[in-house]
């Protein structure tokens, strides 16, 4: 293991089981092709029934790499004046030393401002199950400094909880045109205890994004529908609990293909470069992105492979009076 490798597997220990720790969401980079977990007020906002899956590998070069997976289901419901949600995520960090399960169900109700502008409210209610596999922590008494963790831990593991469940609240708002869109979300807005040890509380998440899209190039005509290439840039803004993360970039996306390229900061040092490709083809749409680090941790953590999978269903209701928001595919 690199001297790199191995200060950050010490590191993500600390951070995962420290008595004083607080625990951070999984972020992705695809966050538009994953719009539940970006903001309730999303839900529908395809229009017709979507299902979408996502994976995430983070650090695939570390030992204690982080693994997301998360699936979900959503469509817009007229009589409901909004859309209704079903998602579940998955989290696994340190080779299943922590893993993480939330279940959530989703509700957006849609206001129509003008012709032209509507605003979107969204709720969350989760519920969230942590479990520690005991038998696979370390300390930093284990250490021998010619063979690693080899020595018995003084610390008392008992005194560790093995699950942590909680029920959890979000909420979240949406303004769209044509051609514009902003959205504000806050997770876990009541901070439910979930520690394995003491106590500590679960901080609220902070979500700022916003673009806006324009036509590059002649559209053509495909009968039903038209391939108009079209340019987003657009800005994402997430804190939580002193940690924050800017995402800046845009996406070029026509009929079939999308591509995006994007710069993430931290704050207190640059972070990576997200590179983000998307086919779609009869419903289906697959997305692959790969944040390459420029950080400290660059050659030693192999930054992050994400892929995500959407299958757009047929409308049932032909009206679709509800409009559908027009942001990055992925």
């Amino acid at each position: 293991m690199s001297k790199n490798r191995f200060f950050t597997l010490i590191a993500i220990l600390v951070f995962a089981f420290s008595q004083n720790a607080h625990a951070q969401d999984p972020a992705f980079s695809q966050f538009y092709g994953n719009p539940l977990y970006l903001n309730p007020a999303m839900t529908g906002s395809a229009n017709c029934p979507r299902i979408s899956l996502h994976h995430r590998n983070q650090w695939p070069n570390v030992k204690s790499s982080f693994v997301t997976n998360s699936i979900s289901y959503d469509r817009q419901l007229e009589e409901l004046k909004g859309g209704v949600g079903l998602q579940i995520v998955n989290d696994i960090e340190g080779e299943g030393t922590l893993k993480n399960t939330q279940i959530s169900l989703l509700y957006s109700y849609q206001l129509q401002i003008s012709r032209k502008f509507n605003i979107v409210t969204g709720i969350q209610a989760s519920f969230q199950q942590r479990a520690l596999d005991k038998s696979k922590l370390q300390f930093g008494d284990q250490i021998d400094p010619n063979y690693g963790f080899v020595l018995p831990t003084q610390e008392n593991v008992s005194q560790f909880a093995e699950n942590v469940s909680y029920a959890d609240l979000s909420l979240g708002i949406m303004a769209y045109s044509k051609k514009y869109f902003a959205g504000l979300a806050i997770h876990h807005l009541t901070e439910p205890e979930d520690a394995f040890i003491a106590t500590s509380n679960l901080p609220r998440r902070f979500t700022l994004h916003a673009g806006t899209n324009f036509s590059v190039g002649k559209s053509r005509n495909l009968g039903l529908t038209t391939d108009e290439p079209y340019v987003t840039p657009n800005i994402l803004y997430m804190s939580q609990n002193g940690a924050r993360q800017l995402n800046i970039g845009m996406s070029l996306t026509n009929q079939s293909l999308s591509g995006g390229l994007y710069f993430r900061n931290n704050f207190s040092n640059s972070d990576a470069l997200l590179m983000v490709l998307g086919y779609t083809a009869g419903g289906i749409r697959v997305g692959y992105s790969y944040d390459y680090t420029i950080s400290e941790l660059m050659g030693s953590s192999g930054g992050a492979h994400e892929v995500s999978l959407t299958i757009q269903l047929d409308c049932q209701d032909k009206r679709k009076k509800l409009k559908a928001i027009k942001c990055p595919k992925f």
